[in-house]
């Protein structure tokens, strides 16, 4: 990872590695009454020395972070100000385990509905599998990339999450008609905590954070509603 152009810590990169933290234990990827997963370290694990981002701070959390060889680092106030700097682990075992570009194509041509995209992007929690969504946060590593909650305070999150969101386009749109307006599950991943079915009339409330509260129906097409985008 670290001889791509996202990370090569170039002035043009989104910033580099973590400062390199010796002797690193697996981390260990508790999900409820799910067997745990081990993940390996990377090659880094503290404080991004270079690029654009070296001097960055973080603001919020850490919220819900795995941290090697332990559980969960948790603040007792995660929406506080806690600044820190950014750390990264770059993991490429763990992309070349769940983000080939073999797992990126099964996942579009090989997932018949819904719920099936879903769970093979974020991997079936009974399976030892992370899926792609999954391998492309744990492979940042780091704080805030191994945290659910906070890890769009890393300025990579958003190259992450733009591809999620290209993966999903590109499957919606080979069967619009029967995946266009298609969504399925509860509200809360894994449904922890319990919550009801979202359906089409959910309304998306995201706060401070931005926007409008909005119906699931008028946030399912890059295209209409308040979007205007494609991929190309």
């Amino acid at each position: 990872m670290e001889k791509s152009e996202v990370f090569d810590g170039s002035d043009t990169s989104m910033s580099g590695n973590g400062a390199y933290i010796p002797n690193q234990p697996d981390v260990k990827l508790v999900l409820g009454g799910y067997p745990d997963i081990y993940l390996p370290a990377g090659s880094g694990g503290g404080c991004v020395t270079s690029g654009p981002f070296k001097d960055y701070i973080l603001s919020m959390g850490p919220a819900d972070l795995v941290v090697p060889g332990r559980n969960i680092s948790v603040s007792p106030h995660p929406l506080d100000y806690n600044p820190r700097c950014l750390r990264r682990d770059l993991t490429s075992a763990i992309l070349q385990k769940f983000n080939k570009f073999s797992d990126i194509v099964d996942l579009i041509t090989k997932s018949n509905d819904v719920w099936d995209f879903e769970m093979t992007m974020q991997g079936f929690p009974d399976s030892g599998v992370i899926g792609v969504h999954g391998g492309g946060h744990f492979a940042m590593g780091g704080d805030p990339g191994r945290d659910v909650f906070v890890s769009p305070g890393d300025p990579a999150f958003w190259h992450h999450h733009g591809m999620i969101d290209y993966v999903w386009w590109i499957w919606q749109n080979l069967d619009w008609e029967a995946r266009g307006d298609a969504i399925s599950g509860t509200g809360t991943f894994l449904n922890d905590p319990p919550s009801a079915n979202t359906t089409l009339d959910t309304v998306i409330d995201v706060g401070y954070a931005g926007g409008d509260p909005i119906a699931m129906k008028d946030i399912m097409s890059t295209t209409a509603g308040p979007y205007c985008y494609i991929y190309v």
